[in-house]
């Protein structure tokens, strides 16, 4: 096909129709039906044409609102912001009703601004123009329509550049817009970057704790968690922030900074617990950080929780840099928590580096208090470079150096110390006692008394100190006479002390009792010097003081010794209703600590004392076996608890026999014991089934009771038990003969007063209502004595021997002789001593008459026994009989020849 025919086919008619379509959609597009101002994008500010375009228009319609409203943003984006700015005037000023546009309407009038303020005014017309667009954001921020809308107006307003708005623009969204809880945390974390960029940090940390309980997200969650926190500490600490560190770390755990973070907060506002856990917390997460370790530890120590410390006080330890705070942290604890092993070298260390008087004085005392030579001795030597040593110091570094090393070291040391620091008094002091203890007190005097403040107080106790070490006693007694009337405060203690120690030596005692008096004050809890005055008191016979020191000791002290003190003092004056109220206390004293009256025998005494005379025999004799127990076999005591368990109806004899044990020894040998004591032990022996040993307490009692009768009948029942009836009898015919001259004794013997004499009082003291046996006993008892002229109280001696003859003296024979006797009957009285004395030496196995006195235990008995019968015969033979029993008549018989003025020993 040739070129004619080709283009021919082009311009038929339907392709003419298809070009012409073409052409139609291309002017459609290019020059679209709608307006201009419908889509601004279509006019191009570089376009001079769309420019004047659109002025024209606008001046022929001025009052079309999107024609304007397009020429404006033309305009702005052109960058004619004058002419935009008269152009967007009656813009400003449309009515509300254009609702459509207003959202474009403010949304051009901020771009505007926006390009006015890039072109920096300056002065009062950027101030304006920044008011302004203050104003625009939040009016676009409510009139936005949707997402894309709102996103425009964000993005203007963060040109804007001022971030205080831009927070308020960020913090509105959350109200404005329903959104998720995430977008919701991002607008919230952006407006807390805006108001931290605009210096308002508390803000931000409240918008960041929104955003916190916002976040979904466990990560973004705690790096918000943390920058809320450090927001609080930028903004200032207070109960906001200690309340948003406590519910972020409810809510977020494990994180090491984050605890850090809410511990800074917690702990300048004094909330020390939440401090310390959430310091912990953070350190198990770093292990290895050392001033997190020592924050911990001080913390711990301010909350009183010292022991708590000694672990990390271990971690520290390695890390220890000599003379720093961390040392002195570290020596605190350990001495704290009672650790002086590990505490004094870390003292000693501080004090060895740098001069500091917390180190030097606890590293002094512990050395002191372990005691620990060696550290002392270093320690006080590195001191001595620096200063003067005080007097307590000098005297612990001589008795440190004399136990770790030489006499001759110390006393070098002393000397250097001294001339470098111009002969110090306590460093003289210290030199002197080195001297004296070298044996050198001589030379010790001539050091001190070459000194130019001699006359001080002090110096011439210390001098004293010297003359009384080198013997001269008298002379360190004139010396501290000077300060007798008035020593000075601040050695009064020690001079009164010494004063004491050389009054006493010398034998002052005046001075004596006045300087431990005065000691006393300053010691006021000292038993040594109350002992010390109790026994200068003891010494004079001063009653008066030392029941004044016995009663101080017992007010202020407790003093179980004073206590009894005070009792003894009662008793002598015989004050009982004084004497039952220390023991009142004594026994409350006793119940609430049961070992306090363990070791005081006074109390038990005069507790038996008054249990005996309230008649409470059980707690009588309990005060009494304390009492055995504490001075062991007590004579006094002793005799007291043998009556005491001879008038019990049911005797103990295990416990009599064990309070017997310890005499037994002494029972045949020349061995002092005290007469009482003697009859007792016959007695309990007697009771106890040992009549051969009873018997040789009898016969030494008859030292005593040599013309007692009632004594000497139970004297010889008791030979007639230990097997000789024969002497038995023999002493009853003596007794007879006694009571037939009229020389038996009816009195008791005289002893000094004792114990054992409150028996009595608890031994009748009877029932009210005595029924039965007791009663019919009581009856005889009382007959017996009556017949008997056995009146008055009986001693425990006369009492034990009545009962035992009770029967004897009330059977009818025995009654008659008595009536006889009393009346005077000597024919009766002859006729009966001479049938018993012919019956005892008449012939053997004889029996005896009926009119016979029923003389043995056996001839009592049937005597006192209806249809009694016939008296078997008897041997009156004193031959094989034992030897105490001969002796112990001779002693009878020895006793009534001279009782009986005419009568020879060894007659009947």
């Amino acid at each position: 096909m040739n070129a004619e025919t080709r283009r021919e086919s082009l311009l038929n008619a339907p392709a003419l129709m298809f070009m012409s379509a073409v052409v139609l959609i291309a002017f459609w597009v290019l020059f679209p039906r709608q307006p201009a101002f419908r889509d601004p994008a279509n006019l191009s500010a570089k376009d001079a044409l769309s420019v004047a375009y659109l002025r024209v228009l606008v001046q022929s319609d001025p009052h079309n609102v999107p024609l304007r409203l397009s020429f404006v943003q033309l305009l702005t984006e052109a960058g004619m912001t004058d002419e935009a700015v008269s152009a967007i005037g009656p813009l400003q000023r449309a009515s509300e009703s254009e609702s459509a546009l207003v959202y474009e309407i403010r949304l051009a009038d901020l771009k505007l601004s926006l390009q006015r303020l890039y072109q920096h005014p300056g002065g009062e017309m950027e101030e304006a123009v920044r008011t302004h667009i203050a104003g625009l954001i939040p009016s676009l921020m409510r009139l936005a329509r949707n997402d894309r809308e709102l996103n425009q107006v964000v993005a203007l307003a963060e040109q804007f550049g001022e971030p205080s708005v831009l927070a308020g623009t960020f913090e509105r969204l959350i109200t404005l817009r329903d959104e998720s809880n995430e977008k919701k945390s991002r607008w919230l974390v952006s407006a807390a970057n805006q108001r931290m960029a605009a210096a308002q940090p508390r803000l931000a940390a409240r918008n960041l704790c929104q955003a916190f309980l916002l976040e979904p997200a466990r990560d973004a969650k705690r790096q918000i968690a943390k920058s809320c926190l450090r927001a609080y500490l930028q903004a200032g600490i207070d109960r906001e922030a200690l309340k948003a560190a406590v519910q972020v770390q409810q809510t977020v755990d494990g994180d090491a900074e984050l605890s850090l973070l809410a511990a800074n907060i917690a702990e300048p506002l004094e909330d020390r617990e939440h401090a310390l856990a959430w310091l912990e917390e953070s350190s198990r997460s770093s292990p290895d950080n050392l001033m997190l370790i020592e924050r911990i530890m001080r913390l711990q120590v301010s909350m009183g929780r010292v022991s708590e410390s000694v672990a990390r006080a271990a971690q520290l330890r390695p890390a220890l840099v000599p003379g720093s705070d961390r040392h002195r942290l570290i020596a605190r604890i350990y001495d704290w928590n009672a650790q002086p092993d590990e505490a004094l070298p870390l003292w000693l260390s501080f004090a060895r580096q740098r001069a500091d008087e917390e180190a030097e004085t606890r590293a002094f005392a512990l050395a002191q208090s372990k005691p620990d030579h060696a550290a002392l001795l270093e320690l006080l030597e590195t001191v001595m470079l620096r200063r003067t040593l005080t007097g307590a110091e000098a005297d612990a570094y001589v008795k440190a150096g004399l136990s770790v090393g030489q006499p001759s070291h110390v006393e070098a040391q002393l000397r250097n110390h001294a001339e470098r620091f111009n002969n110090p008094p306590a460093t003289v002091k210290a030199l002197a006692d080195v001297l004296v203890l070298k044996g050198e007190p001589q030379a010790a005097l001539t050091l001190r008394q070459g000194q130019p403040d001699g006359e001080n107080g002090q110096q011439r106790l210390a001098l004293a100190r010297l003359f009384e070490e080198a013997g001269n006693v008298q002379r360190s007694f004139d010396l501290l006479l000077w300060d007798y009337d008035a020593p000075d405060p601040s050695y009064a203690e020690e001079y009164w002390l010494f004063l004491a120690k050389v009054a006493t030596r010398l034998g002052k005692d005046a001075y004596a009792s006045k300087a431990y008096e005065r000691i006393l004050g300053f010691r006021p809890d000292d038993v040594e010097i109350l002992e010390h005055l109790q026994r200068l008191a003891a010494r004079h016979r001063d009653d008066k003081k030392s029941e004044q020191f016995a009663r101080y000791g017992w007010d202020r002290l407790k003093r179980v010794e004073d206590l009894q003190r005070l009792m003894r003092f009662s008793w002598k004056r015989e004050k009982w209703r004084e004497l039952d109220q220390w023991l009142a206390l004594a026994d409350e004293m006793r119940s609430s600590r049961p070992d306090a009256m363990a070791q005081a025998p006074d109390y038990w005494y005069f507790r038996a004392m008054r249990k005996m005379a309230a008649g409470e025999r059980d707690a009588a004799r309990e005060s009494l076996q304390e009492i055995l127990r504490l001075r062991g076999p007590d004579p006094e005591v002793t005799e007291t608890m043998i009556w005491l368990l001879l008038s019990d109806k049911q005797i103990d004899h295990l416990l009599l026999d064990s309070v017997v044990q310890p005499y037994r020894a002494q029972a045949a040998s020349a061995a002092a014991v005290s007469p009482p004591l003697v009859e007792a032990l016959a007695a309990a022996e007697q009771t106890l089934g040992r009549p051969v040993q009873a018997a040789a307490w009898y016969l030494r009692s008859l030292a005593t009771r040599p013309t007692d009768f009632l004594w000497t009948l139970t004297l010889a029942d008791n030979m007639e038990w230990a097997g000789c009836p024969a002497h038995a009898n023999h002493a009853r015919y003596a007794v007879l003969q006694m009571l037939a001259s009229g020389q038996s004794t009816q009195k008791d013997v005289q002893y000094p007063k004792r114990l054992a004499e409150l028996v009595a009082g608890l031994r009748e003291a009877q029932p009210r209502r005595p029924t039965g046996d007791d009663e019919k006993l009581q009856q005889q008892m009382q007959s017996v004595r009556k017949h008997w002229s056995l009146s008055g109280e009986l001693d425990n001696a006369r009492f034990y021997a009545l009962q035992r003859q009770r029967e004897r003296l009330a059977s009818p024979p025995w009654l008659r002789f008595g009536d006889a006797v009393k009346n005077g009957e000597s024919e009766l009285i002859s006729a009966q001593l001479a049938m018993v004395s012919g019956y005892l030496q008449g012939p053997q196995d004889k029996p005896a008459p009926a009119e016979l006195l029923p003389m043995s235990i056996e001839d009592v008995d049937r005597a006192n026994q209806w249809l009694g019968g016939k008296a078997p015969p008897s041997s009156n033979s004193l031959d094989g009989e034992l030897d105490i029993c001969r002796q112990t008549l001779a002693k009878i018989r020895e006793s009534q020849s001279k009782s009986i003025p005419g009568k020879e020993p060894g007659k009947l």
